[in-house]
Order: structure tokens, then sequence, then C-alpha cells
């Protein structure tokens, strides 16, 4: 019972707590908090990781129109000497073999299609913790996969969040869910909850400076838009997620580019192409100006990304 209590505790903090860092310090002294450096140290911090962010953005690609181009890149095979397999019907997120065992995995962004979640879970015999506060689901996804109506902290609300500001979302951080459910490693983690990976790099330097070392491979989703990332905290951020995940050991598998929908006419920061090289930008309806203004432009401004030990 006494080796629950802290468990219990740091959940408990991170569920309720408001998500606002300000007067805290970073528990990593290579990087710090944005609300804990001064304007001159925040402009030099900025230059420093979009530098490191940069090398991903050129891996990644650009995409110049919808049509002419491959928009997926394998940049390199895995442990196992194969590519990367595609889990679940929606064709978003990847997994590097072998399969390990024991198997645990925690994925965020369920919305209806939980697809993914029984998928790998069913086929690498894997113990899933799986949320999304957006959702109802069963308490059990399949035998070994436990849903939560539970997301992960953001910056500030997202677009589903806004929809009902009634329906006040219980928001944990990674490293305090990993702490709850006492696994000292995790196989896999897949997010897909729009924003939230803009909060992880700060969540990790408030919480747990090492948590990516514990962790086998990563599937994240980013969004590139003004919708998402409209402001040097979160330019910051998104830009440092790069250089922890680098940190950590983890190497750029595959990557692909597609549309953020309606949202591609919100536009992206110029430091987003300018600094980081992030594939940005949608095409409109060439000579059909209705059609530009009723229908969702083909784009290329969010991304997916996985990164795995090799």
């Amino acid at each position: 019972m006494t080796n629950q209590q802290p468990l219990q505790g740091a959940l408990h903090n991170s569920l309720y707590s408001s998500g606002n860092d300000n007067g805290s310090r970073s528990r990593q002294s290579k990087w710090k908090l944005w609300t804990e450096m001064s304007p001159s140290e925040q402009d030099v911090a900025l230059e420093e990781v979009f530098a490191r962010a940069k090398p991903y953005g050129t891996m990644l690609g650009k995409k110049v129109h919808w049509k002419s181009e491959v928009s997926q890149t394998f940049h390199q095979n895995c442990t196992d000497g194969k590519r990367p397999t595609m889990f679940g019907e929606g064709g978003e997120h990847m997994a590097c073999g072998p399969k390990p065992d024991p198997c645990k995995f925690i994925s965020f962004g369920i919305r209806d299609d939980p697809s993914f979640d029984i998928q790998f879970s069913e086929s690498w015999n894997c113990r899933g913790f799986a949320g999304d506060p957006s959702i109802t689901h069963p308490s059990k996804l399949s035998p070994a996969v436990t849903f939560h109506n539970i997301g992960l902290k953001l910056l500030r609300p997202n677009i589903e969040q806004k929809r009902d500001p009634a329906d006040e979302w219980i928001l944990a951080s990674l490293p305090s869910i990993r702490q709850f459910l006492g696994w000292d490693y995790v196989d896999l983690i897949k997010i897909d909850c729009e924003g939230c990976e803009v909060a992880m790099a700060r969540d990790i330097l408030l919480e747990d400076p090492s948590f990516l070392n514990n962790i086998g491979q990563i599937s994240i989703e980013t969004h590139a838009t003004k919708t998402w990332v409209n402001g040097t905290e979160e330019l910051y951020y998104y830009a440092l997620m790069f250089a922890l995940l680098e940190d950590a050991g983890l190497k750029l598998i595959w990557s692909d580019k597609f549309g953020c929908g309606k949202y591609e006419r919100d536009g992206c920061m110029p430091e987003m192409e300018k600094k980081m090289n992030m594939s940005c930008g949608y095409a409109e309806y060439r000579g059909k100006p209705e059609l530009n203004k009723n229908k969702i432009p083909n784009g290329w401004s969010c991304h997916d990304w996985l990164w795995a030990r090799v």
C-alpha cells in the first residue's frame, strides 16, 4: 500500500494542476522552461532549438503540390532490418520490430477509431493504456487494452476542447501516466491528440528529464499551422521536441506529410519553414474560386513521425 501512494499522488497532482509553469524551473540542466528565461535568453534558446529541428524538417521533405510528390519517407530500417509496420485502419501510425516481450504501450488520441490500439495489442501481445477525453469507449477496448477518458496536457485549449467548454477535460502528462502505471519502460508511445505534442517537451522538463530514455519508440502526429503553433513559446516547445528525442538516442525511422483539413487556411508561422524547414502550405482549386471557399484544401502542414532505437 505504501508503494502506491507516491504514484497516486503524482498522478493526482498532474491531473488537477492547471498546466501553467509560471514560477517553475526545469529539472534538466541543458534546457530551460520558456517562462524561466529572460527575453534575451529566449531569443538565444529559440535559435538553438530551431537549429536542432531543421535537419528533421529537411528529412521530412517539401511537398509543393498535392499530386506531384510522394508524401512519406522511410529514413532507415528498424533493428530487425525491416521497414516499420503500419497498424490500424487509419494508416497513420507505424511501429518498429522486433516484437518486445513483455510489451507495454501508451496511446493518446483514439477518437472513434481504436483500431490501432486493438490491432497492435493483439499482433504484438502488448498491454496498453489508451486515453482520449473527447469521446467515450468501453473501459476495455480489448482484453489487454484499457480505455480512459483522460487526455494529455496542452499549452492552451485546442479546437476540440473549445467545442464544449462545459465538458471539463481531465488532462495529465506522459511522465505522470508512466509513473502512475508503474512501468519502468514503455515499448511504444503513440500521440495523436491535436496540440498535446507541443506540450510534451515542457512536461518532460518539468517532471522527468529522463522520460524519453525509458521509451523504446514513439509515433507522433504534429500540426504545424497556427491553429496549434501560434507564438514563440509554442514554437520553442515544438522545436525542442526534436532535440529531446535526439538527445535520448531515438532515431527518425519514417515520416509523412498530409493536410490539416480546413485548418490549413490558418497558415503557418514563418519560422516553421524559414527556421525549421518544415513542410507547410496547401493547394487551392485553380480556376474555381467557389470551391476554394467551401472545400477543404489539399495541404501538407500536418506530419507523422516514427522514432525508435536502432
